[in-house]
């Protein structure tokens, strides 16, 4: 008997031919797409480039292919990973607005350093000042960017950039453009709740002293406390103290108001161009354009171009030199002490003062030019008889050279005491009043008169006549 053995045998299959395949995904935001070839099998056809192409038009992928890389890809039949075939272009956002500051805004500033290495507590320039149409701030406006495109050939929109904040406060004005900002007042520029303004007032609401420094102020300033020694205050605007007004220095370019006074300590200097008015005025040097007014004035030196009113409680000048253009106005002048007081009234004591300056350097003058004839005349004496030696020669022309000058500025001196002279024709007409009480030991001045009181004048009117001070009865 024959055995037979069954045995299996496959089926055998003829080996497959699988083409290479491109498949393409996309970023989440479409801003790449992504390529990948799969390897053929058998005698399957590998990917082209066409087929590469045609792949991405299937997926949409219209927009920043990068036909090269594919190129590449495709000529070393590359199937390891994934590779960027097209990118698309991301948007570019605006840029914010800003704004370029013509002032200093920083909030915080340093006392500065000495060459010595000591700290100046007094000029710390913490005032921004700024004119009346002063250029304050410019803006630069946000830009709107570019929009970008997905790989799909979609618009991506941009940010545009946020504008900066550009308000203008009081005092200030805005362009017609809204791109420029200039003060509509002199004074002082700052910022405040977001927006750029300008204060024609200066506000200190203590005391003016190491915390504050000197002040400078294109405006009005106003001190709710003391004027500590050794502080300077210059104002174009008014300058007003509320407190007491110690050894310190006021400038003001038009009036001065002092709620106290001041107690000047010999030290304290105070100068406007327009009226000052305070309580008491003590051991101070005070220039006024226009007006001085206070209920006494003790140890000063008081000027005041029109007049000197003395009218409160006490009604009292002591002591010092008081001078002004008009007349002055008190109730006592001087003191039973007999204390040393000069009065002066009929010339405006600034003019006075150029006068007396002009007819000193007037008496200089000549004399200098005297000596120099003098040596002109030697030196050419000289020349007569024997050669002048290079120097002599050199010492005669600078002497006739100078000589000229001096001559010329002789003659711009006189005119100018002429021209002063005219000015003071009217200083005839200044008065002294005095309601109660002028005691020995003043000295009265009335234009170019002059009277020495020795026994008490009571409830009377000095004034001018004939050369003399005349004594007349009281006319206020």
């Amino acid at each position: 008997m024959t055995e037979v053995n069954d045995f299996n045998v496959s089926e055998h299959k003829e080996p497959q031919n699988i083409d290479g395949e491109v498949k393409v995904t996309l970023s989440p935001d479409r801003m790449e797409a992504m390529m990948l070839f799969t390897e053929p099998v058998g005698e399957g056809r590998p990917v082209t480039v066409e087929t590469a192409i045609e792949a991405l038009k299937t997926a949409n992928v219209v927009h920043g292919i990068d036909r090269q890389i594919i190129e590449e890809k495709v000529a070393h039949q590359y199937y390891e990973n994934s590779f960027i075939c097209a990118r698309g272009e991301r948007p570019v956002d605006g840029e914010a607005g800003q704004v370029i500051y013509h002032f200093n805004i920083e909030e915080q500033k340093k006392p500065s350093i000495n060459e010595d290495g000591t700290v100046d507590f007094k000029n710390l320039d913490l005032i921004e000042n700024v004119r009346q149409n002063d250029l304050l701030a410019e803006q630069i406006l946000p830009t709107e960017g570019v929009p970008g495109t997905d790989v799909t050939g979609k618009a991506v929109p941009q940010k545009p950039g946020k504008p900066a904040r550009f308000q203008p406060g009081k005092f200030v004005e805005l362009s017609s453009d809204s791109l420029q900002m200039r003060a509509l007042a002199d004074g002082q520029v700052f910022i405040r709740d977001g927006k750029i303004t300008v204060s024609p007032v200066y506000q200190v609401p203590a005391n003016v002293d190491n915390t504050t420094g000197n002040i400078r102020f294109n405006g009005k300033v106003l001190v709710k406390g003391n004027v500590k020694s050794g502080f300077v205050i210059e104002a174009d605007g008014d300058i007003e103290v509320e407190g007491v007004v110690e050894g310190a220095i006021l400038k003001s370019n038009s009036n001065i108001v002092l709620k106290r006074g001041i107690q000047g300590n010999n030290q304290a200097e105070l100068y406007c161009k327009g009226d000052l008015v305070a309580r008491y005025i003590e051991n101070t040097k005070i220039n006024a354009g226009g007006n001085v007014e206070a209920d006494c004035i003790l140890h000063s030196v008081v000027y005041a171009r029109r007049k000197i009113l003395i009218k409160g409680k006490k009604g009292l000048i002591v002591g010092g030199v008081v001078k002004a253009g008009e007349e002055i106005i008190a109730q006592v002048i001087g003191s039973s002490m007999g204390t040393q007081t000069q009065i002066e009234v009929g010339i405006d004591p600034n003019l006075k003062e150029k006068y007396d300056q002009a007819k000193a350097k007037l008496k200089e003058t000549v004399k200098n030019l005297e000596n120099l004839k003098q040596t002109i005349e030697i030196l050419n004496k000289m020349n007569k008889n024997v050669p002048l030696p290079p120097s002599k020669k050199d010492m005669l022309v600078r002497s006739v050279k100078t000589y000229e000058v001096m001559k010329d500025q002789q003659l711009d001196i006189q005119r100018e005491i002429v021209d002063m002279d005219q000015q003071m024709e009217d200083a005839t007409k200044g008065k002294i009043h005095a309601s109660q009480t002028i005691y020995p030991g003043v000295r009265i001045s009335i234009y170019n008169a002059v009277k020495h009181v020795y026994d008490d004048l009571a409830m009377c009117t000095l004034f001018y006549r004939e050369g003399d001070v005349a004594i007349g009865m009281f006319e206020k």
